[in-house]
């Protein structure tokens, strides 16, 4: 199933995995795919009422068991490499 949310958004589920594009903080767009406990259609919802910024609730509280790094792509587009290469891990 594919969700089109404008024509830069989209959100596929595919089995177990939802892949969401959408744009990124930087320009331009991103994808990102992760496995979640959530569907398409209620990632799709939170994204489209954020994207619209219409009254929504916040990531944490709409996915609570989501992986942290998989809300940060929902609410701002950046993927885990991009984060990673902006913070890199200190080496201790």
């Amino acid at each position: 199933m594919i969700i089109r949310i404008d024509e830069n958004t989209t959100v596929i589920q595919m089995d177990n995995h939802v892949a969401v594009t959408r744009p990124t903080v930087f320009g331009g767009v991103a994808t990102h795919i992760f496995t979640t406990d959530y569907s398409a259609e209620a990632i799709a919802a939170w994204l489209h009422a954020r994207l619209n910024r219409l009254p929504n609730m916040m990531a944490q509280e709409a996915f609570p068991t989501m992986e942290a790094e998989d809300r940060e792509f929902l609410m701002s587009g950046i993927t885990p490499a991009h984060w990673n290469k902006m913070f890199p891990k200190e080496n201790v």
